[in-house]
């Protein structure tokens, strides 16, 4: 061994050599038992950081250790490059948006970047020495997860879990799209709680309401007061006045309606939030939209049609209070839905799309999380959380160019929806349709021209790298682990257990290892897009992987993470202190048969099946960090400081040294 540890020329040696040697290929035929691994896919649209490498190498530690106990590892990998994504990715760093160019141009660049970013995440895996099967490595655009996506939407359709309507839909203004309750993110803001006053038809009195959304007023379509409102429950089944558009609207009972808040008294717009679009079904109210869906308003708004919302908002301010109608603002707190990704507020716009029926299920999918075993065990809390809040059914469709086509078409004549077979799969139905209508013979046939949500590819992350009905399928379904982080509980591993019991009646691993984030600094999140991120490599370049490896086994079980450079140092030292124990005992360890054993080398031992003993429960429990700890002070301190010290002399002077060269040999 060299003197010193250059971890460039070491790497370089193993990782070259296990590739050659396949070294950590899944074994089809082997009779050992099956360990898999749903390993998550990290979204293609950017280069990691060290909150990724954390979280990967985790994985790879528990494969790792697993392979050691006589484990036949199924351990894939792949990227997730398919939605809207990489679609901002294109948008925001190539300046080419879907308005600009034809979708196939603009389709034709979200593919090459998304090869350039699959090359580089592949990269970064394979140096940070994860023990994957490189063969079973995937993307969620190519043909087998578009294959497999496309047969999970034919099996949920026969099977009368999906379906096609139009209804008041979670919007993003600014991607133009639908998106599912699901990816919507609660964020708290600032705003006014403005108070009006209405008329009342047929009595003339005010009716005093306080919204947050006067722009919202075209859009109003009843009043509500609460029954048990002494004030204002006379008014029930008479018409108010709606202010600066002069249009009556029913005054209604309900007994939803909180008499803390505000003045006690609510409109009821289409849509507002989605207490609304509950009210409006509840009694059957008229539609009004007054919102288009870039986010501007249409012309039921008037004098302030074309403005933007927030524009609106303002003018619409500004003029009831020159009317006198508008007698107080008071400034409050509020929650209001975003948008995942460009944190745009959500609005609420009727608008024809697909669904999966989940709000009718929801018994079944708790019961379904109660069968996993989460590590945490309190992380179930979430999901349960999640299921028994659901308040809308998962929309799958996204008005967006890049992603996995519906298998489907519509005929122009009758409204037949025409689903394609599974022989037929994966098809894209831009590029080839049916020659006529299964109904009514015509060939007026188009294409659906939607993409499927990300998730509902993501979904089947535990089918996309092996396939759907085949030995394999029979082999490795359900999978042992699911590792991700807790910010996607209520999507991918929601998702993934719907996915589950729908097609297969079955929750789709054993086991959920939910890991934490890791911060840039206290109360600062790691991204790469916002500068936050920290490059793996250029830490890799100046510590070596297996300290960044050993930094990422810092910390606990589902316990976030804030990044500390003297934990690099740490770990450099350990390290090399690992390097020149190695050395050392090298150049002097033997296998002998029926050593004769000093005390000091029966406590040695001792000491380590103790360890052996404990860091193997706590692997058993993913306790990674503990496991780490335990291993690192015995090495360091009982193994190096102690006894390396103590048994010196004795293999140097080549002195009663059997039991010293057998201790060091075995351990």
């Amino acid at each position: 061994m060299d003197k010193t540890f250059d971890f460039k020329k070491v790497e370089e040696k193993w990782q070259k050599k296990w590739e050659e040697e396949g070294t950590y290929k899944f074994d089809e035929k082997s009779e050992k038992p099956i360990f898999s691994i749903d390993t998550p896919p990290p979204y293609a649209s950017g280069d990691l950081h060290v909150g990724h490498v954390k979280n990967y190498t985790e994985m790879d530690i528990i494969a790792r250790f697993k392979r050691m106990n006589g484990f036949n590892i199924f351990f894939p990998i792949g990227t997730d490059d398919n939605g809207l994504p990489t679609e901002k990715y294109v948008e925001k760093n190539l300046g080419i948006t879907k308005d600009k160019v034809s979708r196939e141009e603009f389709v034709k660049k979200c593919l090459e970047v998304s090869e350039e970013m699959y090359k580089k995440v592949m990269s970064t895996f394979k140096r940070i020495g994860l023990s994957v099967d490189w063969d079973y490595s995937y993307r969620t655009i190519k043909e087998k997860a578009i294959y497999v996506a496309q047969k999970s939407f034919i099996d949920l359709y026969k099977k009368g879990l999906l379906e096609r309507k139009k209804e008041p839909t979670i919007w993003c203004p600014y991607h133009q799209t639908a998106l599912a309750q699901a990816v919507v993110e609660d964020k708290e803001k600032e705003t006014f709680l403005n108070y009006l006053k209405f008329k009342v038809k047929e009595t003339g009195e005010e009716l005093e309401i306080a919204t947050t959304r006067p722009e919202l007023l075209p859009s109003c379509v009843a009043v509500f007061v609460n029954p048990a409102d002494e004030k204002r429950k006379h008014l029930i089944g008479k018409h108010a006045i709606v202010p600066l558009y002069n249009f009556e609207v029913p005054i209604i009972a309900e007994e939803d309606v909180d008499l803390e808040f505000g003045t006690g008294a609510v409109m009821v717009c289409t849509f507002g939030d989605s207490k609304d679009v509950e009210w409006w079904k509840k009694h059957k109210l008229p539609l009004k939209v007054s919102i288009n869906k870039d986010g501007k308003m249409n012309e039921n708004a008037g004098k302030y049609s074309g403005l933007k919302i927030e524009e609106a908002r303002k003018a619409i301010i500004e003029d009831l209070k020159k009317e006198g109608i508008l007698f107080k603002q008071e400034k409050i707190k509020q929650v209001v839905g975003t948008c995942w990704r460009c944190h745009t507020p959500v609005e609420f716009i009727p608008t024809e799309q697909w669904f999966i029926r989940i709000v009718d299920h929801k018994d079944e999918l708790l019961e379904a999380g109660r069968k996993v075993k989460w590590h945490p065990e309190f992380y179930e809390k979430r999901y349960e959380d999640w299921v028994k809040n659901l308040k809308w059914d998962w929309c799958i469709s996204r008005q967006r160019y890049y992603g996995v086509p519906f298998p489907v078409w519509y005929c122009k004549d009758c409204g037949e929806i025409i689903v394609a077979k599974e022989d037929e799969l994966p098809v894209n139905p831009m590029e080839k349709k049916p020659e006529k209508c299964p109904k009514c013979g015509s060939n007026n046939i188009v294409p659906e021209t939607d993409v499927m949500d990300t998730w509902m590819t993501s979904s089947m992350t535990p089918l996309i790298p092996y396939g759907w009905d085949n030995e394999l399928f029979k082999k490795l379904y359900p999978m042992t682990l699911r590792p991700q982080s807790h910010d996607i509980i209520r999507t991918w591993a929601f998702y993934t257990i719907v996915k589950g019991i729908y097609h297969f009646d079955e929750i789709p691993w054993t086991d959920v290892l939910i890991t934490g984030f890791v911060y840039a600094a206290k109360g600062v999140e790691m991204h790469k897009s916002l500068g936050t991120g920290i490059d793996p490599h250029e830490k890799m370049d100046k510590y070596g992987t297996d300290v960044l490896r050993y930094w990422a086994t810092s910390a606990g079980l589902g316990e976030d993470l804030i990044y500390n450079e003297q934990d690099m140092v740490r770990g450099k030292k350990v390290v090399n202190k690992i390097w020149n124990a190695a050395r050392f005992i090298s150049m002097h360890m033997k296998n002998i048969e029926n050593p004769k054993l000093r005390e000091v080398d029966k406590w040695l031992l001792t000491q380590l099946n103790e360890v052996i003993k404990k860091a193997t429960e706590h692997y058993e429990r993913f306790e990674i960090s503990k496991a780490r700890k335990l291993v690192e002070n015995f090495f360091m301190h009982t193994f190096c400081d102690n006894y390396l010290e103590m048994i010196k002399w004795r293999v140097y002077n080549k002195e009663d040294d059997e039991g010293a060269r057998y201790t060091i040999y075995h351990l």
